[in-house]
């Protein structure tokens, strides 16, 4: 098996995984930042920059956002998706720098 391949395909699917989280994260925290500041007419007070945390973590008002989107029948962002993400990119970084050609014995 040639761990180099493996190891540039774990990198770049982990790093694809990472983006697509982001993203994810991205559009559903600016959607409830607009939605909260229509409610609140409180425009450009908040930023979905403030919800940096709920990229990596759901913990705190994340879990209260992600429950009150469910239970909106909105799609939650999931933080499990970037440590998915982060885990395949340095598994795969790991492998391609630490794996032996292929040639040699």
């Amino acid at each position: 098996m040639d761990f180099k391949k493996l190891g540039n395909a774990l990198t770049v699917i982990g790093a694809v995984v990472l983006v697509g989280a982001f993203i994810w994260w991205f559009s559903f925290y600016s959607s409830v930042v607009r939605e909260i500041g229509r409610a609140t007419g409180r425009q450009g007070d908040a930023s979905v920059f403030d919800a940096w945390s709920c990229l990596y973590s759901s913990s705190g008002i994340c879990t209260l956002v992600t429950a009150v989107s469910t239970l909106a029948g909105r799609t939650a962002y999931e933080p499990m998706v970037f440590w998915f993400g982060l885990a395949g990119l340095v598994l795969g970084l790991l492998l391609r720098f630490t794996a032996k050609p292929s040639g040699t014995a």
